[in-house]
């Protein structure tokens, strides 16, 4: 009778670890990503951005705007009137600036990096976007099967306590064994507010990103994520390829610097009407042309030191990208070696220990333990074990997510 009420308790736990949490709608994690993907405000954002960068391109290696002037020239001082001179003039003049050297053409380069760079940049969200959303998904999955476990716990050893008392009563058990019934169940109790606050929070986090979907009840099903790559090169991640388009920037504003030290030149042409003379005879209108340079001839002041100021930045960026290289190198190297010791780990308890820990607790419910309190911990024993495979699968899942993170995901 004992052995059957025990193995009622535990059907009784496998029936609410398999419950769905809701009959209706269902958050799983690849439609949470996609929510994210569509919603979260920082990448609408970095898309914007790339969008203006696009807009760069096309304008900043075009010749600036002609300038249209308008004026009288030859005006006489003592009346200011335009009819009483001869050689007074009304004027209209078109005038045109052309940068130095191959300066057109840099400006187009550079904004074309930076572009690069805003594209690395989006690249970068998504896949932190990604990584952040799988991470509060799964630990809110977490959260959600140790309460299931939890109030499983929580009718086992209320009933544990029930016997307890029922058989103190009969006066065959002592009043210690009631005290320790007590104990567990407040023990039990006593960690269902803090996972429920923590549901709460990571709802909340989760709701940042995909809005008022973080309040759907999740998927019971654990989440499948892409398949790891088997190799990782650095220089394809977005990280690096953002520091090498900051690189490339800097190496075309030394260009740039450069080309100040060649003249830039100002075209202007303009049209003066002459009034007729004083008998009646037209007088020919005048055109003007003029050619303006630049003068770089203080250099050491100006062009010397802005070119200076340059090269020293793009030197920056050469160590600035090999040190996000090695950053990545070894953020992968860690994380690579965390998920197979996580991997490794958890076989060990599937394979080894959970096993073990379930023959314990059938051959003390066949009656081989005497004392209630052994089966008590047998039973206490195989939660904790359980709830500690389900902690490390999502540990799993989150590191392989970082992975992710690392050397981006196959290609459909």
């Amino acid at each position: 009778m004992f052995v059957s009420t025990v193995v009622a308790r535990f059907a009784l736990l496998m029936a609410l670890l398999a419950a769905p949490l809701s009959a209706g709608a269902v958050l799983t994690l690849a439609e949470a990503e996609r929510l994210a993907l569509e919603r979260a405000p920082g990448l609408e954002r970095a898309r914007a951005t790339v969008a203006a960068s696009a807009d760069r391109v096309a304008y900043e290696g075009r010749l600036p705007d002609p300038q249209l002037t308008l004026g009288v020239i030859n005006v006489p001082t003592d009346t200011y009137r335009l009819n009483q001179d001869d050689m007074t003039m009304r004027m209209i003049g078109v005038r045109q600036a052309f940068p130095p050297g191959d300066t057109l053409k840099l400006r187009t380069r550079r904004a074309e990096h930076e572009l690069t760079r805003e594209q690395a940049r989006l690249e970068i969200e998504r896949r932190g976007l990604l990584r952040q959303v799988r991470a509060l998904w799964l630990d809110l999955y977490l959260a959600n099967q140790a309460l299931k476990i939890l109030e499983a716990s929580r009718q086992l050893a209320r009933r544990d306590l029930e016997a307890a008392e029922g058989r103190y009563r009969a006066a065959q058990e002592s009043q210690r064994t009631v005290f320790v019934a007590r104990q567990v169940l407040a023990r039990v109790n006593e960690r269902e507010p803090m996972l429920r606050a923590q549901t709460e929070r990571l709802r909340a986090q989760l709701q940042r990103f995909i809005g008022a979907a973080a309040q759907t009840p999740l998927a019971e099903t654990p989440a499948v994520l892409p398949a790891l790559p088997g190799d990782f090169d650095p220089t394809r991640h977005p990280e690096w390829l953002a520091a090498q388009a900051e690189l490339e920037t800097a190496r075309t504003e030394v260009g740039l610097a450069r080309q100040d030290y060649k003249p830039g030149v100002m075209l202007d042409l303009s049209y003066g009407a002459r009034r007729p003379m004083p008998d009646g005879s037209e007088r020919p209108d005048m055109v003007t042309a003029m050619v303006t340079f630049d003068l770089p001839i203080f250099r050491a002041k100006r062009q010397d030191r802005r070119l200076a100021e340059k090269q020293g930045l793009a030197a920056a960026a050469v160590f600035g990208t090999e040190e996000k290289r090695r950053e990545l190198q070894s953020m992968y190297a860690a994380a690579r070696a965390e998920h197979e010791a996580i991997g490794a780990r958890l076989r060990i308890l599937e394979e080894q220990l959970l096993p073990n820990i379930r023959r314990e607790t059938e051959i003390t419910l066949a009656g081989f333990a005497r004392e209630q309190n052994l089966l008590r911990e047998a039973r206490l024993k195989e939660f904790d074990a359980n709830l500690e495979v389900l902690r490390l699968r999502v540990e799993l899942a989150k590191s392989q997510a970082e992975l992710l993170y690392l050397t981006g995901e196959p290609q459909p």
